[in-house]
């Protein structure tokens, strides 16, 4: 088992529990009231702008042009893949880009957050990668499982729900996951238990994210 697969294993209870949230099983469902979706892009809107951000950091302290062109296109897929379906909702809640620049990130939110940039600040690229992993691979995980269910496709938010659950996204995540196991080959039993809890944090920060929206 590789490294990654060792980490995803590790963290799949913390993602399910995810999927357990009452925001995302309302989402499943399509009962999430819209009011709550758009809190929701808010925030996500505020976060996205920070973890991008963090790969500028990584692309800064990358030493080969693989590694800034492996980190430019998660990059460009954040700001601009990504964003489509988002713009689209944005647009649909009379939000515009100085709404979003206004907006205050709430605890949770900004929590994440600032995790994200204390690890860009110390530097290691590797710690970097660790920290970002998990928003790309729980996502994809969340919203296949979530996508899985029956009636899914009934729901109003089924477009957002399958922007993520589609297999080009899990096709990258793979790609994303090859890259992190061949950065992390030669490191020691220390230096991978280290990232381990890097990568464990984030996602529980994730979890913390998704129970945002009803305090739970």
């Amino acid at each position: 088992m590789s490294f990654m697969e060792e980490m995803v294993k590790e963290n799949i209870p913390i993602w399910d529990a995810c999927a357990e949230t009452l925001f995302v099983k309302e989402m499943q469902t399509g009962a999430l009231p819209p009011e709550k979706m758009k809190q929701y892009m808010i925030q996500d809107s505020i976060y996205l702008k920070h973890y991008a951000r963090v790969y500028g950091k990584a692309i800064y302290h990358s030493a080969n042009l693989k590694d800034i062109q492996m980190y430019y296109s998660v990059l460009n897929f954040v700001t601009e893949e990504e964003s489509h379906i988002r713009l689209a909702y944005l647009k649909q809640f009379g939000l515009t880009d100085a709404d979003i620049e206004a907006g205050k990130p709430l605890p949770e939110n900004r929590n994440y957050i600032d995790f994200l940039l204390n690890i860009a600040e110390r530097g290691d690229i590797l710690e970097i990668l660790m920290s970002v992993l998990p928003c790309l691979l729980s996502y994809s995980y969340v919203f296949r499982k979530i996508a899985a269910m029956p009636k899914t496709a009934d729901s109003r938010y089924f477009d957002f729900i399958q922007d993520y659950a589609e297999e080009q996204y899990f096709e990258d995540c793979k790609s994303w996951c090859a890259f992190a196991d061949e950065k992390c080959r030669d490191l020691s039993a220390e230096e991978k238990e280290k990232l381990s809890a890097v990568f464990q944090k984030a996602s529980l920060h994730e979890l913390a994210f998704w129970k945002m929206a009803y305090g739970e």
